[in-house]
């Protein structure tokens, strides 16, 4: 049984209010660069068909298999392929590929470059994350626990490598990361792992939280949120868990710290930025995990992950907006209404521009200008 984020978007009575939106003096104003209709949105399937960013390049899909390149820096359209298939992952660049996976477990790799189709491959079951491709294998993640690896060439499988999931988790899985010859990802038990690249063998694996509580619900330690690498360090977190840092090379735990959540993490050179599932955003410091601040006014708006601006970390909410909170103290800087939809994916940073994608398809480039004095 799967998990729409723990009832968190339902409309139970569990349900945290969202905090109304409190007033400030903007120090930025923000430039819409562009928008468009990427096409039919997730709504309310709280899929996170998020974009890949590669090369001056935005790789966007929609729920019915509309594949897509655009320039960045227009949003004008490079080319675009129809699959005529159900779409449930965000899309996945690398190899040469653009790489998308449906609700029956098919793995789609297009060219980078003109978008014709390269294969298709068959996984194990419902692909939510983006695949993820590097040194010629492409490895896609599946809800049931297994990691499906095929040769990004031809598409025939090469491996596969599969942990018993529990029955209760929630709707969606870690992406994968591929690093040297390791892929990194989270599983539903709260396990993080190093698989061989080349072999699907178990390199090492840690737990990230442990299972507590009597009921299934309060025993949820998915770790549904990418692993994130910084330097040699490998930050990872699991929902009603733990953040914790281990060094990348041997799986040793350097630290950790007591916050829940499903969602990506980003950092700068001092910093990790993470949104827990309460909605307060988090900057740790990235050696100790000491909290550097805490911003607690955005509590049960769902703020996006975060993702590193310029001068900012920037979320988006569940009505639409984006907020630009201050690196060094997390105070607000400037808000923009992105869509009238929610946004749940993680926004794309390139500089001081910020791509934003709504449950309803829609896609903007948003640029953050500082107000001169």
């Amino acid at each position: 049984m799967l998990l729409g984020g723990c009832g968190m978007f339902g409309g139970g009575s569990t349900v945290e209010p969202p905090a109304e939106l409190v007033d400030f003096e903007p120090v930025a104003r923000i430039d819409e660069l562009w928008s468009i209709d990427a096409g039919r949105g997730p709504d309310r399937m709280f899929l996170r068909l998020a974009p890949a960013l590669e090369r001056d390049v935005l790789y966007v899909t929609d729920t019915r298999g509309r594949v897509q390149a655009l320039t960045a820096a227009t949003g004008k359209q490079v080319w675009e392929r129809k699959l005529q298939l159900e779409v449930t992952s965000g899309v996945g660049v690398g190899d040469g590929l653009v790489l998308v996976g449906t609700g029956k477990g098919v793995v789609v790799a297009l060219d980078r470059n003109t978008g014709n189709e390269q294969w298709r491959a068959q996984a194990a079951s419902e692909i939510l994350a983006p695949p993820a491709a590097e040194s010629g294998v492409t490895v896609a993640q599946s809800v049931d626990g297994k990691i499906s690896a095929f040769s990004s060439a031809t598409g025939k499988r090469l491996w596969v490598f599969e942990r018993t999931e529990p029955a209760l988790s929630l709707r969606g899985t870690a992406s994968p990361v591929t690093v040297g010859d390791a892929v990194l990802t989270g599983f539903a038990s709260g396990k993080l792992a190093a698989i061989g690249l080349r072999d699907g063998r178990a390199l090492w694996e840690i737990p990230v939280a442990q299972p507590q509580g009597r009921s299934e619900i309060e025993r949820l330690v998915d770790v549904d949120a990418p692993v994130l690498l910084a330097g040699r360090l490998l930050v990872s977190a699991a929902y009603q868990g733990k953040i914790v840092a281990v060094n990348l090379e041997n799986g040793r735990l350097l630290w950790s710290r007591d916050i829940s959540t499903y969602s990506a993490m980003s950092a700068d050179g001092g910093n990790v930025y993470v949104s827990d599932d309460r909605g307060h955003v988090y900057a740790l410091d990235l050696r100790s995990g000491a909290t550097i601040w805490k911003q607690e006014q955005l509590q049960g708006r769902r703020p996006s992950a975060p993702a590193v601006v310029g001068p900012a970390v920037a979320v988006g909410d569940l009505d639409g907006y984006v907020h630009w909170l201050a690196r060094d103290d997390g105070r607000f800087l400037v808000r923009e209404r992105a869509a009238r939809d929610p946004i749940l994916v993680t926004p794309l940073a390139d500089g001081a521009t910020l791509y934003v994608a709504a449950q309803n398809g829609e896609l903007s480039a948003l640029r953050y200008q500082p107000r001169t004095p």
